[in-house]
């Protein structure tokens, strides 16, 4: 079995994240603390016990971080949010670097949560700043990510983990039997980490293969990407196979876009919906995924592809749906009905929805976009990106998706309202629109007889 050299030892346990974003921040804070917090129980539990450190540990065992964001304000932002969280010595392992490609030649398990389709192409794919470029100047003989070492030092690191996220079980996608690690196929499970770190030592050459069933497996991968951007389910099985074919297999990309806004992934309570080309990538990613998700929140969707479109589907039907209650309220409204009777009496009937419950855009109601003046949140123009995806996609498939078309006309018309901010406020600010489109009279012009003086 191949000796990591100091270099790739460190490499091997250092965590990567780039963009820190709306969602990117809250996201990476839980990610760092996480996997910190996990590790230094397991020090003091192994210096409790008079154990010496394990292998795993020493040199390799302590996670490093490295983080990647051109924005120099949410840059120290996170910095200052991660020192108040963690402490001054988690921040204290935390460097900036300037590129994809200096990530990937850094950090052996590097995440990204980028705005969209484009960003993530060219991260991910320029020839001279992109994390491909960091990847092919790194050796295919690098030390394994199985068996080797751990970002979080040690299986009672995902112990830890597990306990500190309140994540322990894996949701499993659609007529997959309810399992604590789901099957990726009917041939083959997922095993514990202790049986894959046995077993990578065996394999340590093996080359790239498919399983026969569209898997790839490579247990000799020395870098695992993780992409949680919603972008067009095209784009990501075109991205991840670009990065398998150029560094054969040494390199294995998952996609697991999320869901639950600013709010949950601040707490940690996030659903991922991921799409892993094989078990034992899945198996590498787990760890890391617990960190930012609910209890049962981490749902297998299928192969590279499958979770971001899970989540375009769950967007699609998102935007209409706060449509839909932006009007229903508007029109409480205009009927003189008590805002806040209505939101109880809708959350208690057919209406109810995330929307209504979680992102109400009455200010009546604690805790709601409204009451906060639209600030953080889903961005509209970001649904107005999402909309637009799945159009995309339906489009390639030649399936008419009619109130998809007139969600993304509203919320084309929201976030280009003249002298209003509304592209960068939550998305629940179609309230407004609304309500400005009736005080501005456009229903009786609509109605209006063009031929009538």
């Amino acid at each position: 079995m191949l000796r990591p050299t100091r270099t790739t030892m460190n490499r091997l346990s250092t965590i990567g994240w780039i963009g820190l974003g709306a969602m990117g921040h809250p996201m990476a804070l839980n990610l760092f603390t996480k996997t910190y917090l996990a590790h230094q129980q397991s020090s003091a539990s192994d210096h409790q016990s008079g154990g010496a450190a394990t292998g795993a540990r020493v040199g390799v065992g302590e996670p490093r971080y490295v983080i990647c964001e051109q924005d120099e304000g949410r840059v120290d932002s996170f910095l200052t949010d991660l020192r108040n969280q963690g402490g001054s010595e988690l921040a204290s392992k935390v460097e900036r670097l300037s590129s994809g490609k200096e990530v990937a030649q850094t950090a052996s398990r590097i995440l990204t949560m980028l705005p969209s389709t484009p960003q993530v192409e060219s991260v991910y794919l320029d020839k001279h700043t992109g994390i491909s470029a960091g990847l092919q100047s790194l050796s295919s003989s690098d030390a394994p990510i199985l068996g080797t070492a751990n970002p979080v030092g040690s299986s009672r690191d995902e112990a830890n983990i597990e306990q500190l996220s309140s994540t322990t079980t894996i949701s499993p996608g659609p007529d997959i039997p309810g399992t604590q690690t789901p099957p990726i196929d009917s041939s083959t499970t997922l095993s514990p980490s202790s049986q894959a770190a046995t077993s990578s030592s065996s394999q340590a050459s093996a080359p790239l293969h498919s399983t026969g069933n569209g898997d790839i497996e490579n247990s000799t991968a020395h870098t695992l990407l993780i992409d949680c951007t919603t972008l067009s389910p095209t784009s990501a099985i075109q991205v991840a196979e670009a990065i398998h074919a150029s560094t054969n297999g040494h390199a294995m990309m998952l996609d697991a876009p999320v869901s639950g806004g600013t709010v949950a992934a601040a707490q940690g309570q996030l659903t991922i919906m991921f799409g892993s080309p094989s078990d034992t990538v899945t198996q590498m990613a787990l760890p890391l995924l617990q960190t930012m998700a609910r209890d049962g929140g981490v749902m297998y969707c299928g192969s590279n592809g499958k979770g971001v479109g899970v989540k375009v589907c769950n967007n699609l039907i998102l935007a209409i749906n706060q449509i839909a209650l932006a009007e229903g309220l508007a029109l409480g409204r205009s009927l003189d009905i008590d805002p806040t009777l209505l939101h109880n009496v809708i959350n208690t009937s057919s209406g109810a929805s995330w929307s209504s419950r979680v992102n109400s855009p009455l200010a009546e109601i604690p805790g709601s976009p409204g009451e906060r003046g639209y600030k953080g949140g889903f961005q509209s123009r970001l649904m107005l990106k999402d909309a637009g995806l799945a159009l995309q996609a339906a489009s390639d498939l030649d399936l008419p998706i009619p109130m998809t078309w007139a969600a993304k006309s509203i919320y084309e018309a929201v976030c280009n309202e003249e002298g209003e901010d509304w592209a960068t406020r939550d998305f629940s600010v179609v309230y407004e629109w609304i309500k400005k489109k009736q005080s501005q009279g456009v229903e009786r012009g609509w109605k209006a007889d063009p031929t009538s003086t």
